[in-house]
């Protein structure tokens, strides 16, 4: 990020002050391909997902690596380079604003203004040669005209608002002075700098201890509670999801399989990959238990199966499954699932 030259964004312009139009979504994801064009093929990394997220609601996207969760995210920023990646359909809305027909100094405007994305890894994340208080407060500088002397005292406040002690101090400290949870806090605080319509969170807690795990976690729903934050939380971790998720889209092999309200789809699963998904949940009941895998492995990228994706793994297929692409059905109650034969 560093290291780059960024264009002066003009505040006037900010699409937070435009209302969302009547009968659309703060965020539209509809039938989105994302597709690369590699030397062995074309991949179907995104291959027509679809969701929506409102202001202060928590969705929550999970899935195995090599789902598309990540590549849906990256595409929404406006990250994926250009080749290889092609948008092959669909589209992404922000308040009724096409995303993927801005041009680039448009979505320079968005990215950390409007929508704001925690990443995987903080350390790969932050500049190792400048301050955290200089990385907090270039967002603001770009998108606030926050004088140097402004922008600091900011970044002060915003060390403070995500738990880190001492903040008049470490804003002058480096990435590498932090701890692995301290880091992330600060990823954290980058993102809300200038107070974003939504928040994209990229297994926010991988690699953390339980405990800080449950610090960064009631650091986002206070975010949703008290400032009606809309946040995408991207994870493997189903147990976070159980804490912080209103609905959830489950992903294998690039489509979206189900879909539901958190408690429905905990309670009643409807699809086997979600299924193996929670049963593969450790539980203290079963301690002395082997823990539960799913057979086999997600597909090859280039390579999904030509009938259900799942189905090279699945315990219930059945004939159709091998050879027809089943459709994503409504179950009624909001509960969605692609399988020919729903548990």
């Amino acid at each position: 990020m560093f290291g780059k030259k960024k264009t002066k964004v003009d505040p006037s312009q900010d699409l937070k002050n435009q209302p969302v139009p009547e009968g659309s979504h703060l965020l539209e994801v509809d039938d989105l391909k994302m597709y690369f064009h590699t030397q062995d093929g074309v991949v179907k990394a995104v291959d027509g997902v679809s969701y929506t997220l409102d202001r202060g609601e928590t969705l929550g996207v999970v899935g195995e690596s090599g789902s598309g969760k990540s590549v849906t995210s990256l595409t929404i920023m406006g990250l994926i380079d250009m080749p290889p990646g092609r948008i092959e359909g669909g589209d992404v809305r922000y308040r009724g604003q096409s995303l993927l027909k801005m041009s680039e100094a448009q979505m320079q405007q968005i990215r950390g203004n409007d929508i704001a994305m925690i990443f995987q890894d903080p350390m790969t994340s932050l500049n190792p040669v400048y301050t955290i208080g200089r990385q907090l407060g270039e967002g603001l500088r770009l998108h606030r005209g926050y004088t140097k002397e402004q922008a600091t005292a900011r970044a002060i406040e915003l060390l403070d608002l995500v738990g880190i002690p001492n903040p008049e101090q470490r804003v002058k400290d480096y990435p590498h002075q932090f701890s692995g949870g301290m880091r992330q806090r600060v990823m954290i605080a980058m993102a809300l700098a200038c107070d974003p319509d939504i928040l994209i969170a990229d297994e926010p807690t991988t690699a953390l201890d339980a405990t800080i795990q449950a610090q960064i976690l009631r650091l986002m729903g206070d975010l949703r509670r008290d400032h009606g934050t809309a946040i995408l939380l991207i994870t493997h971790n189903m147990g976070v999801v159980a804490q912080l998720c209103d609905y959830v889209y489950v992903m294998y092999a690039g489509q979206i399989v189900e879909a539901a309200e958190t408690f429905d789809l905990f309670r009643t699963p409807r699809h086997p990959y979600t299924a193996g998904l929670l049963r593969a949940i450790p539980s203290l009941e079963g301690a002395q238990e082997r823990l539960y895998t799913i057979p086999g492995t997600v597909p090859a990228p280039g390579a999904p199966h030509p009938g259900c994706r799942f189905c090279p793994r699945c315990d219930q297929g059945e004939g159709d499954c091998d050879a027809n692409p089943p459709p994503l059905t409504h179950l009624g109650g909001g509960h969605l699932v692609r399988c020919h034969h729903p548990r």
